[in-house]
């Protein structure tokens, strides 16, 4: 079986995850308004074979190119993980325990490419979640208001931004007046400062991961 240097499959993963601007796991056909199909997107693990392997060779599909930025990418992939190496020596966690064992290895084998095509997207999902976690535990408990309660012109700071698997939109996690408040958007928002023009309280419940006060809005206009 092939092996590959570590650090150069990692650097091909991040240039994959750029490349298709999401993590890929299937084949998906890109289409015009008129049906016509215009190309074909890989999956990040088929982009990076045909990298390491030149005899693999797909019509139209060029190999990846290593960027700069997919070289610090992958080595800040490699120093997170590096600090979760104890929960692997522990066992705690399967995947933390194959990874570790991976990374630490100095190569890749060839079946072992789809975890290091995962890789990019799994470490950033995660470092959300931790920031989301600290969050929980240094905001205020309490709402923005009562139901039907309207808002206007608030400071705010997003954290988390989660396509909908039901809704053709995104759900937003941030925190406003140094409490947990999100909603649905159909616009796909970044993570950072942001002002809530107007916006109306739906309910108030606990944040489904968390459990903190969570203040559910709707009829949001944020601005960037």
């Amino acid at each position: 079986m092939k092996e590959f240097p570590t650090q150069k499959v990692l650097e091909l993963a991040c240039a994959a995850q750029r490349t298709n601007g999401s993590y890929m796991k299937e084949t998906e056909s890109v289409y015009a308004d008129d049906g016509v199909v215009m190309y074909t997107k890989y999956p990040n693990k088929v982009l990076m074979m045909i990298t390491l392997d030149d005899k693999l060779v797909i019509p139209d599909v060029k190999a990846l190119k290593v960027e700069p930025e997919d070289t610090a990418r992958a080595e800040e992939i490699q120093k997170y993980y590096k600090r979760l190496l104890f929960a692997a020596i522990e066992g705690e966690n399967d995947f933390l325990t194959t990874i570790n064992s991976i990374l630490s290895s100095g190569t890749v084998k060839e079946n072992q490419l789809g975890y290091m095509a995962c890789l990019p997207s799994v470490q950033a999902r995660d470092a959300v979640h931790n920031e989301v976690k600290r969050a929980a535990r240094s905001v205020e408990e309490g709402f923005l208001g009562k139901p039907e309660d309207r808002l206007a012109d608030l400071d705010c700071e997003i954290l988390e931004v989660i396509k909908s698997k039901n809704f053709d939109g995104w759900n937003i996690c941030a925190i406003i007046n140094n409490k947990i408040a999100s909603w649905m958007s159909q616009v796909e928002l970044k993570r950072g400062p942001c002002v809530i023009v107007k916006a109306k309280v739906k309910d108030n419940s606990k944040h489904w991961r968390h459990q903190n006060d969570e203040t559910r809005l709707n009829y949001v206009k944020a601005a960037q």
